[in-house]
């Protein structure tokens, strides 16, 4: 057929947005690549801008910064640098997976999933421990910042369900 991607196992071919793979008698069907719908230019945007806000997260929590802001902010400062390089490491992680969506835009409904659930989850911990007192005001920024993020992360997953 013009058109078929030939293979030793099998062939592949596009059918109205689904690649179709053909072994013998068995045929297996997925979502087409070339069909996905590409992602929102609001929502690259904002991508970029929360791997940025990652960024200077990561290096807030990096003990080296945090130690020395640390009294002057009101943070405690009787943690164990370890978790903060671990919490560093984690940010900067997450950051860089925003960053590569923005450059290589495709739709990752799973990561951001999990982006909002994580980004929801610290906003809460920011907000639980500045309400108890243990943690200065510029946190519940921070976590406003997250939980702003997190309903954009929502917002797109709900346009784009399928």
């Amino acid at each position: 057929m013009a058109g078929d991607i030939h293979r030793s196992e099998g062939y592949l071919h596009a059918r109205n947005g689904w690649e179709v793979l053909h072994y013998g008698e068995l045929q297996i069907m997925t979502e087409s690549p070339a069909y996905q719908q590409p992602v929102a230019r609001w929502f690259r945007y904002c991508l970029l801008i929360t791997a940025i806000f990652n960024l200077f997260g990561a290096i807030s929590f990096a003990p080296p910064v945090y130690y020395s802001m640390a009294d002057t902010l009101g943070f405690p400062t009787e943690g164990n640098p370890f978790g903060l390089w671990v919490i560093s490491a984690w940010i900067l992680i997450f950051g860089l997976g925003y960053a590569w969506l923005f450059i290589k835009p495709k739709p990752e409904t799973v990561f951001i999933a999990v982006a909002a659930g994580c980004k929801i989850a610290i906003a809460l911990l920011f907000f639980i421990f500045w309400f108890a007192g243990d943690l200065p005001l510029i946190s519940l920024f921070a976590g406003s910042g997250d939980l702003i993020f997190a309903i954009l992360f929502i917002v797109w997953l709900w346009q784009t369900k399928k």
